[in-house]
């Protein structure tokens, strides 16, 4: 994981002393000083921007955060503390300046009113006639003294003690004496008032203030430490557990414990987290499943490789046990063969040889294609050779009747509890120089013969050799004899020659044995092999875009030197 570094500035060496920041004052603070105020002191500062691995292991186990807390604590804690104290000693001075005024007003009120109750002319000459409304005015509990004197400034009347100097616990109230009718006054009047009282009750509200002030604080501080700790902390700490998870490529989600709050820029950053990580967790899981399909791919590459080695081997063998296409030659025949597997191997088989003065053709066509079909070509070649060398059968149905009682008992088809249900469909064809005469036998495969007549299809038997779903019943067929004409061809195929599929207009179609027959009339007068190779191209062209679906083979042949 990496970070983006800040913009480049000095390199370290001409750079000055960096000055100690912190939370409050010193200019905008960058990522970095954030982070190290922060707490997060694990968190590498190199230029790279790369954090090192482990770099969050502190942070993650919650030891940077209670920093952070007390970080937060003692840089708020002193500033709601002013704030408190100094509204609290706000009110506190207003409300003394309140009483303070409160009792000056009510000193001016009692001077005001004695000294018109004793506004006589003659007052001063009988001041005791006044004592009583002077001596009045001790019954206040704040009364410290009160003194009257007459328009001669001469003292008439003194109650109490009058302090030297002025007192801030001291409340004086003055007035003049007058009387109605007379310019000048006829004296006047002085009362002091204490203000201990006052005093006292102010220290009692600063008292009050501050004790306050100090519940407040602590209440304020408590909640916030918890609503920092729950709201802050407690997410700050689940998402760096998720970084050191990712940090060693564990994908960890940072769970919330409620409903996503889009205003809390804690929860964005952890849904933005949670996001990256996924996208973290895709790349590496997409990563790791290429790497197993890299390797796969190898050893399926190594596996398919032997497996190619083992099918060439294969084609080889199965190669060398087909005849020489030339085993014919000077028999009177002349003979072309397509033999074309799906695969490299297949289960299609040809037979050309020459026995004495007759010529022995067999097209077998065996169940499947590829290697399991070649496996069965190779019991179907070791048998005829017992047949024809061994036991000496020169009748196409006798061969074709012993074929089929070999390829059981090979295949274990006889009762002995095998599972196999393979056979073959063979077509074969004696042909006899002396006599002119062409023998034929099929087991679920036709002779096609192109005379000048046109094309024809001499069927054999409809069932094929083998196959133990035909139960115990036994394979069994006649001899067809043909004579031969000159120019007439015949051609041994399997069913991978006419189940051709292309498409003729807008719909798919076999091409079939009487689109083969046709292809091989159009061409009946051309030398075998020619013929052969266009019927190949015309096949080729009829199927277009469309794949083989099975084994080819086909054999041509034409008696020669018929008189």
């Amino acid at each position: 994981m990496t970070f983006d570094s800040a913009a480049e500035g000095p390199s370290p060496a001409a750079a000055p002393p960096a000055r100690g920041r912190s939370l409050r004052g010193g200019g905008p603070l960058r990522g970095d000083d954030f982070l190290a105020l922060a707490g997060f002191t694990d968190v590498s500062a190199a230029t790279s921007g790369t954090m090192r691995p482990g770099a969050l292991r502190g942070s993650a186990r919650g030891r940077d955060l209670d920093s952070l807390a007390h970080t937060l604590f003692l840089r708020i804690y002193p500033v709601i503390a002013f704030v408190v104290l100094a509204t609290q000693i706000g009110i506190a001075w207003v409300n003394y300046n309140d009483s303070l005024r409160l009792y000056t007003d009510r000193a001016n009120l009692l001077v005001t009113l004695t000294a018109q109750a004793i506004a006589r002319p003659d007052w001063s000459d009988r001041p005791d006639i006044y004592t009583a409304q002077v001596q009045a005015l001790a019954l206040d509990p704040a009364f410290r003294f009160v003194r009257v004197w007459n328009a001669a400034g001469n003292l008439v009347m003194s109650l109490g003690d009058m302090p030297s100097g002025r007192s801030i616990e001291l409340i004086r109230a003055s007035t003049d004496i007058t009387v109605a009718g007379r310019a000048k006054p006829v004296g006047s009047l002085t009362l002091g008032l204490s203000a201990e009282a006052l005093r006292g009750n102010a220290e009692k509200q600063a008292l009050l203030a501050i004790g306050a002030s100090l519940v407040l604080m602590i209440a304020f501080v408590l909640t916030l430490h918890a609503n920092v700790r729950r709201h802050v902390l407690a997410p700050l700490k689940r998402l760096l557990i998720a970084m050191r998870e990712v940090e060693h490529k564990r994908w960890s989600r940072v769970e919330f414990d409620g409903a996503v709050r889009a205003s809390n820029e804690i929860d964005v950053i952890s849904s933005a987290f949670n996001r990256m990580v996924e996208g973290l967790r895709t790349g590496d899981e997409a990563k790791q499943l290429l790497t197993e399909l890299e390797q796969a791919h190898a050893k399926l590459a190594d596996a398919n490789r032997l497996v190619m080695e083992s099918i060439g081997y294969a084609r080889r063998i199965q190669t060398s046990v087909l005849p020489d296409r030339m085993a014919l030659f000077g028999a009177g025949l002349d003979v072309a063969v397509l033999w074309e597997p799906l695969h490299q191997v297949g289960g299609d088989y040809f037979w050309l040889e020459r026995l004495g003065d007759v010529s022995v053709i067999v097209v077998a066509d065996c169940t499947g294609h590829g290697v399991p079909g070649a496996f069965i070509t190779l019991i179907v070649a070791t048998a005829l050779d017992r047949i024809l060398h061994e036991r000496g059968l020169r009748s196409p149905a006798e061969i074709l009747v012993a074929l089929d009682e070999m390829v059981r008992a090979q295949l274990r088809q006889d009762g002995r509890g095998s599972d196999s249900d393979d056979g073959l469909d063979c077509g074969l064809c004696l042909w006899d120089p002396t006599a002119r005469r062409l023998s034929f036998a099929g087991a679920g495969l036709s002779l096609t013969a192109v005379t000048e007549a046109g094309t024809s299809r001499i069927k054999g038997a409809k069932r094929g050799l083998g196959y133990p779903h035909h139960g115990s019943e036994r394979f069994s067929t006649e001899n067809v004899t043909l004579d031969v004409a000159p120019g007439d061809t015949f051609y041994l195929m399997t069913d991978g020659i006419t189940d051709q599929m292309g498409t003729v207009g807008a719909q798919r179609r076999l091409l079939g044995h009487r689109g083969v027959s046709d292809i091989l009339l159009r061409s009946r007068d051309e030398e075998l092999g020619p013929q052969i190779r266009l019927l190949e191209a015309e096949l080729a062209a009829y199927r277009g875009s469309e794949n083989r679906r099975d084994d080819m083979t086909l054999v041509a042949f034409r008696p020669s030197g018929i008189a």
